[in-house]
């Protein structure tokens, strides 16, 4: 027999299983890592998700439908409202409103203080608007 073919040659059983375990934990605890961050980001986004809808269903604008709300200011989008409007509009809406949200008819009275901050704010919006609408054929034209 070949002097380098001995039992006691390279892989013997304690280098092939110390080879396996070696392998097992560079290549293993990696993955046991990723499988577990995985596990973790997927737990975080279901309850990021979870506290997103409830904060959603809370706001005070949250029966506003999406179009209202992405051109219009938040205040008279509370209203169920859209630019341009009058204040004729306004006032009607805020009636139908307040019908719904004083506490004399069983309404909620945080609710109704909103309500009352919103319409006197776009109020003012209305105004504003209507006053820029009634200047500016004269202010170009003194331009």
């Amino acid at each position: 027999m070949a002097p380098y073919l001995t039992s006691d040659s390279w892989p013997n059983t304690l280098d092939a299983v110390l080879t396996a375990a070696f392998l097992l934990v560079v290549v293993g605890v990696p993955l046991a890592g990723y499988v577990f961050l995985v596990l973790d980001i997927r737990a975080y986004l279901r309850s990021l998700r979870r506290g997103l809808a409830v904060v959603v269903s809370n706001l005070p604008f949250a029966d506003v439908p999406a179009w209202a709300r992405s051109h219009t200011p938040r205040a008279i989008a509370a209203l169920g409202l859209q630019l341009p409007c009058s204040e004729a509009d306004l006032m009607r809406a805020y009636r139908r409103r307040v019908k719904s949200l004083h506490p004399d008819r069983g309404g909620d009275q945080r609710r109704f203080l909103r309500l009352q901050a919103d319409f006197e704010e776009a109020l003012a919006l209305v105004r504003v608007a209507a006053a820029d609408a009634s200047t500016w054929p004269q202010s170009q034209h003194a331009a």
